[in-house]
């Protein structure tokens, strides 16, 4: 049998961070539309190099494709920590409190420090 496990505070600091990219994604497409246009009127000198506009168009479709998923990975990222911690809380009703002292010194505190 496997065992896994979650530290939702973890899981919740990285769709947090999921969710501040994809933010900085926010205006993405409009950004790459902008810059295909500003090469489109510098290059556009004789002889000139055409396409300018179905270039930009095709991409701009695949910034959008981008953002989006980014948007979709931090939600996803933020719902699966609730979840573990949904899982954890669930759990924990299964689990009693030991009856009586440990004999034995446990693996942490100063007692372990040396």
């Amino acid at each position: 049998m496997t065992e896994a496990g979650v530290d939702p505070n973890e899981a919740h600091e990285g769709g947090t961070a999921a969710a501040n990219a994809a933010a900085l994604l926010h205006d993405l497409p409009e950004d790459f539309d902008q810059l295909v246009r500003m090469t489109q009127s510098i290059m556009n000198a004789a002889p000139g190099v055409e396409g300018w506009n179905a270039f930009g168009g095709d991409h701009e479709v695949h910034m959008m494709d981008v953002k989006e998923h980014a948007d979709t990975l931090a939600r996803n990222i933020q719902a699966g920590a609730t979840e573990g911690a949904r899982t954890d809380e669930a759990s924990s009703e299964d689990f009693a409190s030991a009856s009586s002292e440990l004999n034995r010194p446990v693996n942490f505190g100063p007692s372990f420090i040396r």
